[in-house]
């Protein structure tokens, strides 16, 4: 909780508005000042996986990330397979960067990594 106290801490709960229960988080990390950058994470329960919820709290960290903190560019990234997490990118706009080959290791095979952003610009447009 004490990290809230510092205005460089990008983490927030996602709350299910009708239960008001958490159901997942969202950050910004990676911040680079210099280069007005940074990365989106986020993870959900499975439960509340394709209902929209990370669709929703992405588009509202993008207004924040261009608006609020005033930065050029914001990337996010997926595991190959996560089919779920590519429709929430794929939904928000963003584009397509590259693959990261082989990033992971997990559960006895590698598995890529693929980036994605969105530039300030871009943002205003849509």
């Amino acid at each position: 909780m004490s990290s809230y106290e510092h205005p460089d801490y990008y983490r927030w709960a996602i709350v299910e508005k009708k239960s008001g229960i958490c159901i997942g988080q969202i950050a910004i990390f990676l911040v680079n000042d210099k280069n007005h950058f940074c990365e989106i994470e986020y993870a959900l329960g499975k439960q509340f996986h394709r209902k929209g919820y990370a669709t929703e709290a992405v588009k509202a960290i993008l207004g924040f990330c261009f608006n609020e903190v005033n930065f050029h560019k914001v990337q996010v990234c997926h595991k190959e397979g996560n089919i779920a997490s590519q429709g929430v990118i794929r939904k928000c706009n963003f584009t397509y960067e590259g693959t990261l080959r082989d990033f992971f290791f997990m559960e006895g095979k590698y598995v890529d990594r693929l980036y994605y952003s969105m530039l300030k610009n871009e943002y205003l447009q849509r």
